[in-house]
């Protein structure tokens, strides 16, 4: 029994001074969106949801962190019918004044990115109903720029299901700390494979975007709260091995944002060959980008407000103006969106 009790006394001696935190957050989305207009390249309808994802953790340094949760996505006016729920569940160390490196991995939001992905590569619809990504996460943070490079695995390999995965890299770099211009770019491979016992007219499709670009950001140097412009190649090359023949569209796309007080104006345009050669009849299985690009001609044109923006709440009116080719589809849209986190030690200590 006495070497039990040192051997007691030395695992728990082992352990002193090794502090845990648990810590929490819960976010909360309300998104309507209607959209009207020509059917060609986007069904028309509306989106009415919530989307609720609490998250419980523990930190035991003060860099890493584990945490699980659940994702319950939950369409209104069909009380149950309809809803989802998949989980969260993770590890996420961060960076630190003497290492700029973060990693997550495992099933973790998409909000961990230090920008939001851009609309060809991850549309408005996925966004709603994809909040996790599903792998890993690598990043570096400087002073003059970072990179974020990520695996999503978005489908594992069974007998109805093909296997599919998304390996992409975003960069942004200013050649002078501080200066207005700067650099960066996507790159994307999308791999999408065969099912388990698949059938002899089921074939693998290597899907490949790039997006180099250069920018100048203007905020706080106008009467504008902020200004940015960038613009630059988007191209794809795809093959589906059914045939073995690559296609390569090309085209320049330019992205403008500017804010005052609470309102807002963005646009996109995009002009060159038609992308997502495969799109019939692959598609949202193949691609995760608006389907307007299969046009030759693109632009969107978004009018928004921040009625309420604060430190734990968001809410946003936004007319959204699609004109692909000759068509065009609006969207009416209005999104809340509510986060709020700390830890059960600091709660504890406010009561």
């Amino acid at each position: 029994m006495k070497k039990y009790l040192i051997l007691l006394a030395a695992v728990v001696a082992s352990f002193q001074g090794f502090a845990v935190t648990p810590t929490w957050s819960v976010d909360l989305d309300a998104v309507f969106d209607n959209r009207e207009g020509d059917r060609t390249y986007s069904d028309t309808k509306t989106f009415l949801f919530t989307r609720l994802a609490p998250e419980l953790g523990l930190n035991f340094t003060s860099s890493d962190r584990i945490a699980g949760g659940v994702v319950w996505y939950q369409p209104i006016g069909c009380e149950w019918d309809g809803h989802r729920v998949s989980p969260t569940l993770y590890y996420r160390h961060e960076s630190s004044e003497t290492s700029p490196w973060s990693f997550s991995m495992g099933m973790f939001p998409r909000t961990q990115l230090r920008e939001k992905m851009p609309d060809f590569l991850w549309c408005d619809s996925l966004d709603y109903t994809q909040r996790n990504i599903r792998g890993m996460l690598v990043q570096y943070s400087h002073r003059r720029g970072f990179f974020d490079f990520y695996l999503d695995w978005r489908g594992m390999q069974t007998e109805k299901q093909r296997e599919a995965f998304n390996v992409v890299f975003h960069g942004k770099v200013h050649p002078k700390a501080g200066g207005c211009f700067f650099v960066g770019g996507h790159a994307m491979m999308n791999h999408f494979a065969l099912q388990k016992n698949s059938p002899a007219d089921q074939h693998i499709v290597d899907n490949f975007v790039v997006s180099p670009y250069v920018g100048v950001d203007l905020s706080g140097k106008t009467f504008l709260d902020s200004l940015s412009v960038r613009g630059g190649l988007l191209m794809t090359i795809e093959r589906n091995r059914a045939d073995g023949e690559w296609h390569a569209p090309a085209g320049f796309r330019m992205e403008a944002c500017a804010e005052w007080k609470w309102f807002g104006l963005k646009e996109i345009f995009y002009a060159g060959g038609a992308q997502m050669p495969s799109y019939i009849p692959f598609r949202s299985q193949l691609y995760q980008g608006e389907p307007y690009y299969q046009a030759r001609t693109y632009s969107r044109t978004d009018i928004y407000a921040n009625v309420l923006r604060n430190k734990w709440i968001n809410l946003k009116v936004s007319l959204d103006f699609n004109v692909a080719g000759s068509t065009l589809n609006f969207y009416q849209r209005v999104i809340l969106s509510v986060n709020v986190d700390g830890s059960f030690s600091r709660r504890h200590s406010h009561k």
